[in-house]
């Protein structure tokens, strides 16, 4: 009977965890790409946060030592078909959820590139988190 009960008891344990969710745990970085680029231009890069975490987190800047500046920016269309770009001093990534930087939406913008960014590059990019702290991700030069 004392086996029955403690095999219960483990079966109820184990669906109790896994229906709390399957979290990594970590806020991760994955599908990185950046376009090729002129030195003296501006320059994007786009790639997808999951936040593997219970709790909500802030990215608060990118660095990177390829241009004179690294923005997020997040385009947009007015009633009237004009497109703009409206930077974003903080963007939230909720717990257990993601954010995609992607062409037409959220992106870095590279503001006075430094360098060519040409396809084969890798760049490397410091993502800044409020509670993650800085991530360094490396960033092909791809065509879109």
């Amino acid at each position: 009977m004392k086996n029955k009960a403690l095999i219960i008891v483990l079966l109820l344990t184990t669906l109790f965890a896994s229906a709390c969710g399957s979290s990594s745990g970590k806020l991760t970085i994955r599908d990185a790409w950046a376009r090729p680029a002129s030195a003296g231009e501006n320059g994007a890069a786009y790639f997808i946060i999951e936040n593997g975490t219970a709790s909500d987190d802030t990215l608060l800047s990118v660095n990177s030592d390829i241009a004179a500046a690294a923005e997020v920016h997040m385009s947009m269309m007015d009633g009237n078909g004009v497109m703009s770009m409206q930077m974003q001093e903080a963007l939230n990534i909720p717990a257990s959820g993601k954010v995609e930087f992607k062409a037409g939406g959220l992106h870095v913008m590279f503001v006075g590139l430094i360098r060519d960014l040409k396809v084969g590059d890798t760049i490397t990019l410091t993502l800044n988190f409020k509670s993650a702290g800085g991530v360094v991700i490396e960033v092909p030069v791809t065509e879109p």
